[in-house]
């Protein structure tokens, strides 16, 4: 497996969580960085999402972006988790960052970074043999976490992932 250094925001770690399927990254990306942000938006419990504690999952490793300028500027536009998920990945040259929101991917495409999604992490666990289909995946997710995913969005996962909807 090559090693990529790689980046996550909260949304994709919450879903794959959600999914018992966090070993899903560590299978296909070895580690992943998260900001403090990010940490602290993991620990605290949604309506719909527990506590996730990183210290469960050793492939997680903590580390802060050191310009903070970079983080307070992103932080006009997009959350703390997201800025210093951003801010960390350009700092660090992350081959990839695992972000789920629309905005935060447009601002980290401006600044040139690798990106995917939960989504695109169940379609390349599908490509390794990781797990067996994706669409009943984004169902769970749509349904019980309140996941977005636009019917545009899905009908490509689907065609990617090879898949018909019954």
């Amino acid at each position: 497996m090559e090693t990529l250094l790689v980046v996550s925001d909260t949304s994709p770690i919450r879903a794959l969580h959600h999914l018992n399927l966090l070993g899903v990254l560590e299978s296909l990306y070895a580690s992943i960085l998260i900001p403090p942000a990010v940490e602290r938006e993991l620990r605290t419990r949604t309506r719909l999402c527990p506590s996730i504690d990183i210290a469960n999952f050793p492939f997680i490793h903590l580390r802060a972006p050191v310009d903070q300028s970079q983080v307070n500027q992103l932080q006009v536009d997009l959350d703390a988790g997201e800025a210093e998920a951003i801010a960390l990945a350009k700092e660090v040259g992350a081959d990839l960052l695992l972000v789920d929101e629309m905005r935060a991917r447009a601002f980290a495409n401006r600044l040139q970074i690798q990106i995917t999604g939960a989504l695109g992490v169940l379609l390349q666990a599908k490509s390794r043999g990781l797990i067996q289909q994706v669409h009943p995946l984004i169902d769970q997710l749509e349904i019980e976490i309140d996941f977005f995913v636009s019917d545009e969005l899905r009908q490509e996962v689907i065609r990617r992932a090879a898949e018909q909807r019954e």
